[in-house]
């Protein structure tokens, strides 16, 4: 999902002035999410392994479910925000010409100054303090002259004060985010525990100082004053984008100024800092509870792994049908084993996400399922008191701060504005989804007859089982129509059909050509010095490190346009390794900006600064010297991530704090999404994407439409589920929270009757929601993952899918790419979503593309 902050914004919650700050935008594939405990690499690859062999042993598998985790969520880490959030580079930095030829001369870990050993992440967040320290003297200084001068200015002095004023607000967002993105980053992925444990010591340093700057009222002040001209401080109604006409200052800026100075005022009073301050150290104080709240439920999810027992030597049979035992034994820590067998004919299971699924998926018994499906599900039960303390806290936070409840606040810088509207949204889903989904649960259940030949209903331990079963059985019956019974083993399973087609390489080709037929951009590879790697460990003697590169190791892009010249820089960091961040996410080292000559400011050495981003994914490890086989599940993962970096690379904003992914929540996943939709494209696929790794062919265009329709497979139950889960965020956060404390429902009534109106099968008993990590991250905002891919969908159906349907529509192609580019991605969150929407289209957005998709 999105900006930045996260992660996953991803962060992503734009608290206040440096809210945005650390932009990771994470992605989580909304009802296949789930939180994943950590497990060993060994582990997931020996898991992974055997998996791919299950349907010949039972029946057949969908790779899907054992891929990767891809978590969109915003980052756990809840560091105070200020508004203005953070893009990158030092004030002080020089311009794009200047840094690469600086990076060339001494290469550092980013390209940040000085970034040479792990020590140097603390000495660059105390500098960052530093320069911040002077900005902000030189804004309350000015502040201080505008309270004792009489004297009016006139209009031109005016504008250019407000120009001046909004731009060293992000600048101080800007030096701030250099340092702590980056940190940010090294903490997750560096391979020496020097590294991580610097750049967590400066990210400690800079959250702290976040505080400050979030409750530095001289900020806020300095942005009423000089730029909605509030000379009393007491307006506290000019934060409204209709009152631009009001003010004469505000309306005479360009428009990306005044979205600017809006979206920052709002942010700085979302936190409470217009208020008295009494309320102001009350609305501190909750906001402490809450971080501390929040990190407790992510870290319990995190951490706390159930332990549970399988009794009969019948059930443990099927356990070991499905995973191997000396796998188990590397999954469940404590389990230990008498030559294979345990002598009381019991087996010690875990709540590991890795392990729980792969049952579920792929083990013929019921009884298993169930007992696998209810222990999970009640894993956490800690984690209900915690999150009733939770809603209770943000629902009286958020109404100190004058919001009728936590969604009220979280929504009102969304693309959909309100509660309302987002129920609105919702309910037109579940209406127009509701066909699809109660087909696919009568086939299900025609299914499970069939298998178990009794009656009985759906449960919700059989879901994960039936759709892996008939999703592969669809993809049998179609490979056999085409090949006929004779060319096709019955045991084949979805990923052997496709198997040996999908390669890092040939991904990463297929994105060159995107990028080229697109938008007529160039993305060349470029060799990393070994000082600017975190793939190994540079703190042991550099001579002496192995650098893999190519397939394994990391890789860097840098991208360049026909006639825009030089856009920015894109890492690419792909297999696991020890102490790396576990998911997929993309991350925002340095965002870009321009700032043009009539800003008013000293522009010599803050002209043009290019935006940095690095993909992180873990992806299957490296399994030759020249070929990184993929499932096509990795696939889309890697161009969802690719989409985010996109959208941060080709924005050209005045304000890093707009940059790229630093728009509305419900809207940064459309890109995100939409180059999702190029690794389903059959002639995409079929001309560009699928080659076999050693055959050399390409994959035919009908087997890739295939591959196409196995992703519409269930999408009725998938969407159904979804509806449910963003029903139920908004109901945990509305104006009637469900919080005990507050004489409401607990979360698990709620959690039960939104499954039984909806016909989505619940157990008993259970509590799924206390893993329910989006909670946190994403709290009153689930239902975004939804309304993104409408757009995205509708933008495909209209702007794309009739060029890429022909090799010969090249012209098309890019004329498609140009309007999605110019009218969307290069506005970052400078624009309204809306008006970036409904350029592209030429009209306002439709949800039956999304619809279209599904049947």
């Amino acid at each position: 999902m999105s900006p930045s902050c996260i992660m996953l914004h991803r962060s992503c919650k734009r608290q206040s002035i440096i809210q945005k700050c650390v932009t990771r935008t994470n992605w989580n594939e909304g009802v296949r999410s789930r939180p994943h405990h950590h497990h060993g690499r060994e582990q997931q690859r020996a898991l992974r392994q055997h998996s791919s062999s299950l349907s010949s042993a039972h029946h057949p598998s969908h790779q899907r479910l054992q891929s990767q985790s891809r978590l969109i969520s915003p980052p756990t880490n809840n560091f105070p925000s200020f508004s203005i959030s953070g893009r990158r580079c030092l004030v002080s930095q020089p311009n794009s010409a200047s840094q690469t030829s600086t990076q060339q001369q001494q290469p550092t870990l980013f390209g940040l100054p000085s970034l040479l050993h792990p020590s140097d992440f603390g000495q660059l967040a105390n500098a960052a303090i530093r320069e911040c320290d002077t900005v902000r003297r030189t804004l309350a200084l000015s502040l201080s002259a505008s309270n004792s001068d009489n004297c009016s200015s006139n209009n031109s002095d005016g504008v250019q004060k407000a120009k001046e004023t909004l731009h060293l607000l992000d600048d101080i967002s800007n030096i701030v985010c250099t340092v702590i993105d980056a940190a940010e980053l090294c903490r997750s992925v560096h391979a020496s525990p020097q590294w991580r444990r610097g750049a967590t010591d400066a990210f400690g340093i800079l959250s702290e100082y976040i505080g400050s700057l979030n409750a530095d009222e001289r900020l806020y002040l300095s942005l009423r004053r000089f730029v909605f001209m509030d000379h009393d401080g007491n307006n506290s109604n000019s934060g409204d984008e209709d009152d631009s006409t009001t003010n004469m200052i505000l309306s005479q800026l360009p428009p990306e100024y005044q979205r600017m100075a809006h979206a920052m005022r709002r942010e700085f009073e979302r936190d409470g800092i217009h208020l008295t301050y009494t309320k102001r150290e009350e609305a501190r104080e909750l906001n402490n509870v809450i971080v501390g709240l929040e990190s407790l439920f992510s870290n319990n999810i995190t951490e706390k792994t159930k332990f549970y027992e399988i009794e009969g030597q019948e059930m443990v049979a099927e356990v070991d049908k499905v995973v191997p035992r000396h796998v188990l034994g590397q999954l469940v820590r404590n389990y230990t084993s008498d030559d294979g067998n345990n002598k009381d004919g019991s087996l010690t299971l875990s709540s590991d996400n890795l392990l729980t699924n792969t049952l579920l998926a792929h083990s013929p018994s019921a009884a298993l399922r169930k007992e696998v499906y209810m222990q999970s599900h009640t894993s956490i039960p800690e984690n209900l008191n915690v999150l009733d303390s939770l809603i209770r806290h943000r629902h009286l936070h958020s109404s100190l701060l004058g919001y009728k409840s936590y969604a009220h606040r979280v929504l009102s810088d969304r693309m959909v504005g309100t509660p309302e509207k987002v129920q609105e949204f919702l309910q037109r889903m579940e209406e127009r989804s509701s066909h699809v989904f109660r087909r696919d649960m009568e086939v299900m259940l025609n299914a499970k007859q069939h298998v178990e030949g009794r009656g009985g209903g759906i449960e919700p331990w059989d879901v994960p089982f039936y759709t892996t079963l008939i999703k592969a059985q669809r993809q049998h019956q179609r490979w056999k129509e085409d090949h006929g019974s004779s060319s096709i083993d019955s045991n084949d399973d979805e990923s052997s059909q496709f198997a040996g087609y999908f390669t890092v390489e040939n991904s990463i080709e297929g994105m060159k050509v995107l990028v080229q037929d697109l938008f007529g951009i160039a993305m060349k590879e470029v060799a990393i010095p070994i000082e600017e790697r975190w793939d190994v460990d540079t703190t042991t003697n550099v001579e002496q490190v192995s650098v893999e590169g190519g397939n394994g190791g990391l890789r860097k892009f840098e991208f360049h346009h026909e006639e825009d010249g030089p856009l920015g820089t894109m890492y690419f960091d792909l297999h696991p390794r020890d102490g790396k961040f576990v998911h997929a996410a993309h991350f925002t080292i340095r965002c870009g900006r321009i700032r043009n000559d009539n800003d008013g400011i000293d522009n010599t050495n803050n002209d043009h600064q290019l935006p940095i981003v690095a993909l992180v994914c873990n992806l299957s490890p490296s399994s030759s010297a020249s070929q990184t086989l993929l499932s096509h599940s990795e696939v889309e993962t890697l161009y969802h991530e690719f989409g985010h970096g996109l959208h941060s690379l080709l924005s050209r904003t005045s304000f890093q704090h707009l940059s790229g992914t630093r728009a509305a929540m419900d809207f940064v996943e459309t890109p995100s999404h939409l180059f999702e939709t190029f690794s389903r494209d059959p002639g995409f696929v079929s001309r560009v994407l699928a080659v076999h790794y050693i055959t050399g062919l390409p994959m035919s265009e009908r087997r890739a439409g295939h591959l196409a329709l196995s992703h519409t497979d269930f999408r009725g139950v998938e969407v159904q589920t979804q509806i449910v889960h963003s029903k139920f965020d908004q109901a945990l956060f509305g104006e009637n929270p469900c919080s005990t404390s507050l004489g409401g429902c607990t979360s698990t009534e709620m959690f039960e009757r939104l499954h039984k109106e909806a016909g989505v099968p619940y157990a008993k008993g259970t509590h799924w929601h206390s893993r329910f990590g989006h909670l946190v991250t994403y709290g009153a905002g689930y239902y975004g993952y939804l309304y993104a891919q409408t757009f995205a969908a509708d933008i495909w159906l209209s702007t794309l899918a009739p060029s890429m349907a022909s090799s010969s529509e090249a012209g098309a192609v890019r004329v498609g790419g140009t309007k999605i580019w110019k009218d969307m991605l290069i506005h970052g969150g400078a624009k309204d979503p809306k008006d970036m929407i409904h350029a592209v289209l030429g009209r306002d957005p439709s949800v039956d593309p999304f619809f279209k998709g599904m049947s």
